[in-house]
Protein backbone atom coordinates (compact mmCIF):
# COMPACT_ATOMS: atom_id res chain seq x y z
CA UNK A 1 0.00 0.00 0.00
CA UNK A 2 1.22 3.46 -0.84
CA UNK A 3 1.95 5.41 2.30
CA UNK A 4 0.72 8.90 3.05
CA UNK A 5 3.86 10.73 2.00
CA UNK A 6 5.51 12.95 4.58
CA UNK A 7 2.29 13.09 6.51
CA UNK A 8 3.70 14.62 9.69
CA UNK A 9 5.59 17.33 7.86
CA UNK A 10 2.49 18.23 5.91
CA UNK A 11 0.64 18.70 9.18
CA UNK A 12 3.44 20.56 10.95
CA UNK A 13 2.37 23.66 12.74
CA UNK A 14 4.22 26.02 15.07
CA UNK A 15 2.93 25.45 18.55
CA UNK A 16 2.67 29.05 19.72
CA UNK A 17 2.49 32.46 18.16
CA UNK A 18 3.95 34.28 21.12
CA UNK A 19 6.57 33.71 23.75
CA UNK A 20 5.41 33.01 27.32
CA UNK A 21 4.56 36.03 29.44
CA UNK A 22 7.89 36.13 31.26
CA UNK A 23 9.74 36.36 27.95
CA UNK A 24 7.79 39.26 26.50
CA UNK A 25 9.06 42.03 28.74
CA UNK A 26 11.62 42.70 31.44
CA UNK A 27 9.35 45.26 33.03
CA UNK A 28 7.29 44.55 36.08
CA UNK A 29 3.67 44.03 35.28
CA UNK A 30 1.53 47.10 35.59
CA UNK A 31 -1.74 47.15 37.40
CA UNK A 32 -4.69 46.37 35.17
CA UNK A 33 -6.76 49.35 34.15
CA UNK A 34 -10.40 49.25 35.01
CA UNK A 35 -12.67 48.84 32.01
CA UNK A 36 -15.10 51.61 31.31
CA UNK A 37 -18.59 50.99 32.51
CA UNK A 38 -20.61 48.94 30.05
CA UNK A 39 -17.60 47.34 28.36
CA UNK A 40 -16.73 43.72 28.82
CA UNK A 41 -13.27 43.02 30.24
CA UNK A 42 -10.84 41.02 28.12
CA UNK A 43 -10.34 37.56 29.68
CA UNK A 44 -6.98 37.33 31.41
CA UNK A 45 -4.50 34.72 30.24
CA UNK A 46 -4.09 31.75 32.58
CA UNK A 47 -1.71 32.58 35.41
CA UNK A 48 1.47 30.56 35.20
CA UNK A 49 3.85 29.67 37.97
CA UNK A 50 7.22 29.28 36.27
CA UNK A 51 10.20 28.44 38.46
CA UNK A 52 13.05 30.96 38.48
CA UNK A 53 15.70 28.40 37.44
CA UNK A 54 13.51 27.45 34.50
CA UNK A 55 13.11 31.07 33.37
CA UNK A 56 16.87 31.54 33.57
CA UNK A 57 17.47 28.46 31.42
CA UNK A 58 14.61 29.12 29.01
CA UNK A 59 15.31 32.70 27.94
CA UNK A 60 18.69 32.21 26.22
CA UNK A 61 17.47 29.18 24.28
CA UNK A 62 14.22 30.86 23.22
CA UNK A 63 16.23 33.89 22.02
CA UNK A 64 18.48 31.62 19.95
CA UNK A 65 15.40 30.29 18.15
CA UNK A 66 13.21 33.39 17.90
CA UNK A 67 15.71 36.27 17.66
CA UNK A 68 18.97 34.79 16.39
CA UNK A 69 17.11 32.23 14.24
CA UNK A 70 19.74 29.64 15.08
CA UNK A 71 17.70 26.45 15.53
CA UNK A 72 20.81 24.26 15.66
CA UNK A 73 22.23 26.25 18.60
CA UNK A 74 18.85 26.24 20.36
CA UNK A 75 18.70 22.47 19.94
CA UNK A 76 22.15 22.05 21.44
CA UNK A 77 21.21 24.15 24.48
CA UNK A 78 17.77 22.64 25.04
CA UNK A 79 18.97 20.00 27.58
CA UNK A 80 19.62 22.88 30.01
CA UNK A 81 15.90 23.65 29.93
CA UNK A 82 15.02 20.03 30.60
CA UNK A 83 17.27 20.00 33.64
CA UNK A 84 15.55 23.08 35.03
CA UNK A 85 11.94 21.89 34.83
CA UNK A 86 10.33 22.05 38.27
CA UNK A 87 6.56 21.99 37.66
CA UNK A 88 3.80 21.48 35.07
CA UNK A 89 3.95 25.08 33.83
CA UNK A 90 7.68 24.69 33.16
CA UNK A 91 7.01 21.37 31.46
CA UNK A 92 4.31 22.91 29.25
CA UNK A 93 6.53 25.76 27.99
CA UNK A 94 9.50 23.42 27.53
CA UNK A 95 7.31 21.15 25.42
CA UNK A 96 6.16 23.98 23.16
CA UNK A 97 9.71 25.23 22.68
CA UNK A 98 10.96 21.71 21.92
CA UNK A 99 8.31 21.26 19.24
CA UNK A 100 9.17 24.62 17.67
CA UNK A 101 12.89 23.91 17.68
CA UNK A 102 12.17 20.47 16.23
CA UNK A 103 10.05 21.94 13.44
CA UNK A 104 12.69 24.56 12.60
CA UNK A 105 15.52 22.02 12.62
CA UNK A 106 13.43 19.25 11.02
CA UNK A 107 14.21 17.04 14.00
CA UNK A 108 11.22 14.74 14.52
CA UNK A 109 12.78 13.15 17.60
CA UNK A 110 12.88 16.54 19.32
CA UNK A 111 9.31 17.22 18.25
CA UNK A 112 8.36 13.87 19.77
CA UNK A 113 10.13 14.79 22.99
CA UNK A 114 8.32 18.12 23.12
CA UNK A 115 4.97 16.43 22.59
CA UNK A 116 5.68 14.01 25.43
CA UNK A 117 6.38 16.98 27.70
CA UNK A 118 3.11 18.62 26.69
CA UNK A 119 1.14 15.43 27.24
CA UNK A 120 2.75 14.94 30.65
CA UNK A 121 1.82 18.45 31.82
CA UNK A 122 -1.44 19.12 33.63
CA UNK A 123 -1.23 22.66 32.27
CA UNK A 124 -1.79 21.58 28.67
CA UNK A 125 -5.44 22.16 27.59
CA UNK A 126 -7.42 19.13 26.38
CA UNK A 127 -7.70 20.35 22.79
CA UNK A 128 -3.92 20.70 22.61
CA UNK A 129 -3.45 17.23 24.06
CA UNK A 130 -5.80 15.88 21.38
CA UNK A 131 -3.91 17.60 18.58
CA UNK A 132 -0.45 16.78 19.87
CA UNK A 133 -1.29 13.15 20.57
CA UNK A 134 -2.42 12.87 16.98
CA UNK A 135 0.71 14.64 15.83
CA UNK A 136 2.84 12.18 17.75
CA UNK A 137 1.12 9.43 15.79
CA UNK A 138 1.68 11.31 12.53
CA UNK A 139 5.41 11.58 13.22
CA UNK A 140 5.55 7.85 13.94
CA UNK A 141 3.59 7.18 10.76
CA UNK A 142 6.09 9.12 8.66
CA UNK A 143 8.87 7.19 10.33
CA UNK A 144 7.12 3.92 9.42
CA UNK A 145 6.76 3.08 13.09
CA UNK A 146 3.23 1.87 12.50
CA UNK A 147 2.62 0.26 15.89
CA UNK A 148 3.54 3.56 17.59
CA UNK A 149 1.42 5.47 15.07
CA UNK A 150 -1.56 3.22 15.75
CA UNK A 151 -1.26 3.64 19.52
CA UNK A 152 -0.91 7.42 19.48
CA UNK A 153 -3.69 7.96 16.96
CA UNK A 154 -6.08 5.71 18.89
CA UNK A 155 -5.16 7.66 22.04
CA UNK A 156 -5.95 10.89 20.17
CA UNK A 157 -9.25 9.46 18.94
CA UNK A 158 -10.18 8.41 22.48
CA UNK A 159 -9.39 11.95 23.64
CA UNK A 160 -11.94 13.22 21.12
CA UNK A 161 -9.75 14.11 18.13
CA UNK A 162 -11.64 13.76 14.83
CA UNK A 163 -9.72 15.80 12.23
CA UNK A 164 -7.29 14.81 9.46
CA UNK A 165 -9.11 11.57 8.51
CA UNK A 166 -7.87 9.96 11.70
CA UNK A 167 -9.95 6.78 11.36
CA UNK A 168 -8.57 6.16 7.88
CA UNK A 169 -4.99 6.67 9.07
CA UNK A 170 -5.45 4.31 12.01
CA UNK A 171 -6.75 1.71 9.57
CA UNK A 172 -3.74 2.20 7.32
CA UNK A 173 -1.32 1.88 10.24
CA UNK A 174 -3.00 -1.39 11.22
CA UNK A 175 -2.93 -2.67 7.65
CA UNK A 176 0.80 -2.01 7.47
CA UNK A 177 1.14 -4.43 10.38
CA UNK A 178 -1.06 -7.03 8.59
CA UNK A 179 -3.82 -6.47 11.15
CA UNK A 180 -6.44 -6.49 8.43
CA UNK A 181 -9.43 -7.44 10.59
CA UNK A 182 -8.78 -4.45 12.85
CA UNK A 183 -8.04 -2.27 9.81
CA UNK A 184 -11.48 -3.13 8.37
CA UNK A 185 -13.17 -2.06 11.61
CA UNK A 186 -11.41 1.31 11.53
CA UNK A 187 -12.00 1.94 7.84
CA UNK A 188 -15.65 1.22 8.64
CA UNK A 189 -15.49 4.02 11.22
CA UNK A 190 -14.00 6.30 8.55
CA UNK A 191 -16.86 5.49 6.18
CA UNK A 192 -19.42 6.10 8.94
CA UNK A 193 -17.82 9.48 9.68
CA UNK A 194 -17.96 10.47 6.00
CA UNK A 195 -21.62 9.42 5.84
CA UNK A 196 -22.36 11.47 8.93
CA UNK A 197 -20.83 14.43 7.11
CA UNK A 198 -23.27 13.84 4.25
CA UNK A 199 -21.02 12.17 1.70
CA UNK A 200 -19.60 8.83 0.63
CA UNK A 201 -15.82 8.82 0.51
CA UNK A 202 -15.14 6.51 -2.44
CA UNK A 203 -11.48 6.05 -1.52
CA UNK A 204 -12.48 4.74 1.90
CA UNK A 205 -15.09 2.37 0.51
CA UNK A 206 -12.79 0.89 -2.13
CA UNK A 207 -10.03 0.50 0.46
CA UNK A 208 -12.46 -1.24 2.82
CA UNK A 209 -13.62 -3.60 0.08
CA UNK A 210 -10.06 -4.48 -0.89
CA UNK A 211 -9.14 -5.20 2.73
CA UNK A 212 -12.21 -7.41 3.05
CA UNK A 213 -11.36 -9.27 -0.15
CA UNK A 214 -7.79 -9.74 1.06
CA UNK A 215 -9.27 -11.40 4.15
CA UNK A 216 -11.52 -13.50 1.83
CA UNK A 217 -14.58 -11.79 3.26
CA UNK A 218 -16.29 -11.36 -0.09
CA UNK A 219 -19.69 -10.64 1.45
CA UNK A 220 -18.10 -7.81 3.41
CA UNK A 221 -16.41 -6.48 0.26
CA UNK A 222 -19.72 -6.58 -1.60
CA UNK A 223 -21.49 -4.73 1.20
CA UNK A 224 -18.93 -1.94 1.09
CA UNK A 225 -19.33 -1.66 -2.68
CA UNK A 226 -23.09 -1.59 -2.28
CA UNK A 227 -22.68 1.92 -0.84
CA UNK A 228 -21.00 2.98 -4.08
CA UNK A 229 -23.61 1.54 -6.45
CA UNK A 230 -26.35 3.11 -4.35
CA UNK A 231 -24.61 6.47 -4.63
CA UNK A 232 -23.56 6.26 -8.29
CA UNK A 233 -24.67 4.24 -11.33
CA UNK A 234 -21.08 3.57 -12.38
CA UNK A 235 -20.32 0.41 -14.46
CA UNK A 236 -16.95 -0.06 -12.77
CA UNK A 237 -18.55 0.02 -9.35
CA UNK A 238 -21.28 -2.34 -10.52
CA UNK A 239 -18.71 -4.79 -11.80
CA UNK A 240 -16.77 -4.89 -8.55
CA UNK A 241 -19.87 -4.95 -6.37
CA UNK A 242 -21.43 -7.85 -8.26
CA UNK A 243 -18.16 -9.73 -8.72
CA UNK A 244 -17.51 -9.72 -4.97
CA UNK A 245 -21.17 -10.48 -4.29
CA UNK A 246 -21.08 -13.41 -6.70
CA UNK A 247 -18.03 -14.85 -4.93
CA UNK A 248 -19.85 -14.62 -1.62
CA UNK A 249 -22.76 -16.81 -2.76
CA UNK A 250 -23.20 -20.48 -3.54
CA UNK A 251 -25.70 -20.12 -6.38
CA UNK A 252 -27.45 -22.56 -8.65
CA UNK A 253 -27.24 -21.89 -12.43
CA UNK A 254 -30.61 -20.11 -12.57
CA UNK A 255 -29.65 -17.72 -9.76
CA UNK A 256 -26.24 -17.17 -11.31
CA UNK A 257 -27.89 -16.38 -14.64
CA UNK A 258 -30.05 -13.63 -13.17
CA UNK A 259 -27.04 -12.14 -11.39
CA UNK A 260 -25.02 -12.17 -14.63
CA UNK A 261 -27.97 -10.57 -16.40
CA UNK A 262 -27.77 -7.68 -13.95
CA UNK A 263 -24.04 -7.39 -14.50
CA UNK A 264 -24.73 -7.17 -18.24
CA UNK A 265 -27.56 -4.66 -17.78
CA UNK A 266 -25.26 -2.38 -15.77
CA UNK A 267 -22.50 -2.71 -18.38
CA UNK A 268 -20.40 -4.40 -15.75
CA UNK A 269 -19.09 -7.44 -17.63
CA UNK A 270 -15.33 -7.00 -17.72
CA UNK A 271 -13.45 -10.31 -17.98
CA UNK A 272 -13.36 -13.48 -20.01
CA UNK A 273 -14.30 -15.68 -17.06
CA UNK A 274 -17.47 -13.63 -16.52
CA UNK A 275 -18.60 -14.27 -20.08
CA UNK A 276 -17.78 -17.94 -19.56
CA UNK A 277 -19.90 -18.03 -16.38
CA UNK A 278 -22.75 -16.29 -18.20
CA UNK A 279 -22.65 -18.92 -20.95
CA UNK A 280 -22.45 -21.75 -18.40
CA UNK A 281 -25.61 -20.41 -16.74
CA UNK A 282 -27.37 -20.21 -20.10
CA UNK A 283 -26.27 -23.65 -21.24
CA UNK A 284 -25.96 -25.95 -18.24
CA UNK A 285 -28.43 -28.39 -19.87
CA UNK A 286 -27.60 -27.71 -23.49
CA UNK A 287 -28.09 -24.52 -25.44
CA UNK A 288 -31.37 -23.48 -23.84
CA UNK A 289 -31.34 -19.83 -24.81
CA UNK A 290 -29.53 -19.46 -28.17
CA UNK A 291 -30.75 -15.89 -28.74
CA UNK A 292 -29.27 -14.66 -25.49
CA UNK A 293 -26.06 -16.66 -25.98
CA UNK A 294 -25.51 -15.13 -29.44
CA UNK A 295 -26.29 -11.65 -28.16
CA UNK A 296 -23.93 -11.91 -25.17
CA UNK A 297 -21.09 -13.33 -27.27
CA UNK A 298 -21.53 -10.68 -29.95
CA UNK A 299 -21.20 -8.00 -27.26
CA UNK A 300 -18.10 -9.63 -25.82
CA UNK A 301 -16.48 -9.96 -29.24
CA UNK A 302 -17.29 -6.33 -30.09
CA UNK A 303 -15.72 -5.10 -26.84
CA UNK A 304 -12.63 -7.23 -27.39
CA UNK A 305 -13.02 -8.86 -23.98
CA UNK A 306 -13.37 -12.29 -25.58
CA UNK A 307 -11.99 -13.50 -28.90
CA UNK A 308 -13.47 -15.49 -31.75
CA UNK A 309 -10.12 -17.28 -31.83
CA UNK A 310 -10.88 -18.81 -28.45
CA UNK A 311 -12.07 -22.35 -29.25
CA UNK A 312 -14.56 -22.51 -26.37
CA UNK A 313 -16.28 -19.25 -27.26
CA UNK A 314 -16.24 -19.87 -31.02
CA UNK A 315 -17.74 -23.35 -30.63
CA UNK A 316 -20.47 -22.13 -28.32
CA UNK A 317 -21.22 -19.26 -30.63
CA UNK A 318 -21.54 -21.52 -33.66
CA UNK A 319 -23.74 -23.94 -31.74
CA UNK A 320 -26.03 -21.17 -30.50
CA UNK A 321 -26.16 -19.56 -33.94
CA UNK A 322 -27.17 -22.88 -35.50
CA UNK A 323 -30.02 -23.24 -33.00
CA UNK A 324 -31.23 -19.66 -33.21
CA UNK A 325 -33.22 -19.80 -36.46
CA UNK A 326 -35.25 -22.84 -35.40
CA UNK A 327 -35.77 -21.43 -31.91
CA UNK A 328 -37.05 -18.16 -33.36
CA UNK A 329 -39.31 -19.93 -35.88
CA UNK A 330 -41.05 -22.14 -33.32
CA UNK A 331 -41.24 -19.78 -30.37
CA UNK A 332 -44.56 -18.07 -31.15
CA UNK A 333 -46.35 -21.42 -31.40
CA UNK A 334 -45.54 -22.30 -27.79
CA UNK A 335 -47.63 -19.60 -26.13
CA UNK A 336 -51.10 -21.13 -26.34
CA UNK A 337 -50.16 -24.57 -25.03
CA UNK A 338 -48.12 -23.06 -22.20
CA UNK A 339 -51.05 -20.95 -21.05
CA UNK A 340 -53.53 -23.82 -21.36
CA UNK A 341 -51.43 -26.41 -19.54
CA UNK A 342 -52.31 -27.17 -15.91
CA UNK A 343 -48.56 -27.35 -15.25
CA UNK A 344 -47.51 -23.86 -14.14
CA UNK A 345 -43.87 -24.69 -14.85
CA UNK A 346 -44.53 -24.92 -18.59
CA UNK A 347 -45.60 -21.28 -18.64
CA UNK A 348 -42.47 -20.34 -16.68
CA UNK A 349 -40.16 -22.18 -19.06
CA UNK A 350 -41.88 -20.63 -22.06
CA UNK A 351 -41.60 -17.22 -20.44
CA UNK A 352 -37.88 -17.87 -19.97
CA UNK A 353 -37.49 -18.43 -23.70
CA UNK A 354 -39.27 -15.20 -24.57
CA UNK A 355 -37.21 -13.32 -22.00
CA UNK A 356 -34.02 -14.59 -23.66
CA UNK A 357 -35.32 -13.15 -26.97
CA UNK A 358 -35.90 -9.79 -25.21
CA UNK A 359 -39.66 -10.11 -25.72
CA UNK A 360 -40.30 -8.94 -22.20
CA UNK A 361 -44.01 -8.29 -22.64
CA UNK A 362 -44.80 -11.87 -23.65
CA UNK A 363 -42.46 -13.16 -20.94
CA UNK A 364 -44.31 -11.06 -18.36
CA UNK A 365 -47.70 -12.45 -19.46
CA UNK A 366 -46.44 -16.02 -19.25
CA UNK A 367 -44.87 -15.55 -15.79
CA UNK A 368 -48.15 -14.05 -14.54
CA UNK A 369 -50.00 -17.03 -16.01
CA UNK A 370 -47.66 -19.44 -14.22
CA UNK A 371 -48.13 -17.70 -10.88
CA UNK A 372 -51.90 -17.67 -11.28
CA UNK A 373 -51.92 -21.50 -11.36
CA UNK A 374 -50.57 -21.81 -7.79
CA UNK A 375 -47.15 -23.03 -6.69
CA UNK A 376 -44.81 -23.39 -9.66
CA UNK A 377 -43.31 -26.88 -9.37
CA UNK A 378 -40.68 -28.38 -11.66
CA UNK A 379 -40.68 -32.01 -12.84
CA UNK A 380 -38.90 -33.12 -9.68
CA UNK A 381 -41.37 -31.33 -7.42
CA UNK A 382 -38.98 -28.45 -6.66
CA UNK A 383 -40.71 -25.14 -5.97
CA UNK A 384 -39.83 -22.61 -8.68
CA UNK A 385 -42.24 -19.90 -7.53
CA UNK A 386 -39.42 -17.60 -6.42
CA UNK A 387 -37.64 -18.02 -9.74
CA UNK A 388 -40.87 -17.21 -11.62
CA UNK A 389 -41.66 -14.19 -9.43
CA UNK A 390 -38.09 -12.94 -9.80
CA UNK A 391 -38.21 -13.13 -13.60
CA UNK A 392 -41.60 -11.48 -13.65
CA UNK A 393 -39.98 -8.60 -11.74
CA UNK A 394 -37.07 -8.49 -14.23
CA UNK A 395 -39.51 -8.39 -17.15
CA UNK A 396 -41.37 -5.47 -15.58
CA UNK A 397 -38.10 -3.67 -15.00
CA UNK A 398 -37.16 -4.10 -18.66
CA UNK A 399 -40.58 -2.77 -19.66
CA UNK A 400 -40.21 0.31 -17.45
CA UNK A 401 -42.76 -0.77 -14.84
CA UNK A 402 -40.40 0.04 -11.99
CA UNK A 403 -42.98 0.14 -9.22
CA UNK A 404 -44.37 -3.23 -10.29
CA UNK A 405 -40.90 -4.73 -10.53
CA UNK A 406 -40.00 -3.58 -7.02
CA UNK A 407 -43.27 -4.93 -5.64
CA UNK A 408 -42.53 -8.36 -7.13
CA UNK A 409 -38.92 -8.37 -5.97
CA UNK A 410 -40.20 -7.63 -2.45
CA UNK A 411 -42.18 -10.90 -2.52
CA UNK A 412 -39.13 -13.06 -3.22
CA UNK A 413 -38.31 -15.17 -0.16
CA UNK A 414 -35.31 -17.42 -0.96
CA UNK A 415 -32.09 -16.21 0.66
CA UNK A 416 -29.97 -16.03 -2.50
CA UNK A 417 -32.66 -14.54 -4.70
CA UNK A 418 -33.65 -12.05 -2.00
CA UNK A 419 -30.04 -10.91 -1.81
CA UNK A 420 -29.76 -10.65 -5.62
CA UNK A 421 -33.05 -8.75 -5.71
CA UNK A 422 -31.56 -6.02 -3.50
CA UNK A 423 -29.08 -5.20 -6.28
CA UNK A 424 -31.77 -5.28 -8.94
CA UNK A 425 -33.78 -2.78 -6.89
CA UNK A 426 -30.74 -0.50 -6.59
CA UNK A 427 -30.42 -0.64 -10.38
CA UNK A 428 -34.12 0.14 -10.81
CA UNK A 429 -33.77 3.13 -8.48
CA UNK A 430 -31.12 4.53 -10.81
CA UNK A 431 -33.39 3.94 -13.82
CA UNK A 432 -36.18 5.81 -12.04
CA UNK A 433 -33.91 8.69 -11.04
CA UNK A 434 -31.10 8.96 -13.58
CA UNK A 435 -28.21 11.24 -12.74
CA UNK A 436 -28.50 14.60 -14.51
CA UNK A 437 -26.38 14.99 -17.62
CA UNK A 438 -23.31 17.16 -17.28
CA UNK A 439 -23.87 20.75 -18.36
CA UNK A 440 -22.31 21.60 -21.73
CA UNK A 441 -19.14 23.65 -21.67
CA UNK A 442 -19.66 27.37 -22.06
CA UNK A 443 -18.98 28.77 -25.54
CA UNK A 444 -16.02 31.17 -25.39
CA UNK A 445 -16.94 34.78 -26.04
CA UNK A 446 -15.78 36.12 -29.40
Amino acid sequence: MKLVSKFALALSFVAVTAAPAFAQSDEKPKKEKKEKKGKEATPAAPKRNYSKPFIAAYMPVANLLNKTKDAAAAKAEFPKILAAIANDDDRYEAGILAVNIGVSSKDTALQDQGIDLLLASATTPLEMKQAYTFRKGAIAYDGKRFADAEKSMIDAFNLGYRANNIEFLISNAMSQQNKDADAIVWIGKAIAASKAAGQINKTYVIRAANLSAKARDYAGAANFYKDLVIAENNPDYWHDALAFFNRSLNTNPEESLDLMRLMRATNGLRFQQEYAEYLDSLSYIGVRYPAEAVSVLDEGFAKGVISRNNVTFSERYNEAKARLAEDTRTLAGTIASAKASPRAMLATLTGDSFFSHKDYKTAKDLYETALSKGPVLDKDGGNQTDRTRFRLAMSKAMLGDYAGAKADFAQVTGANRKAIAEYWVIYINHLENPAPAAAPAATPAT
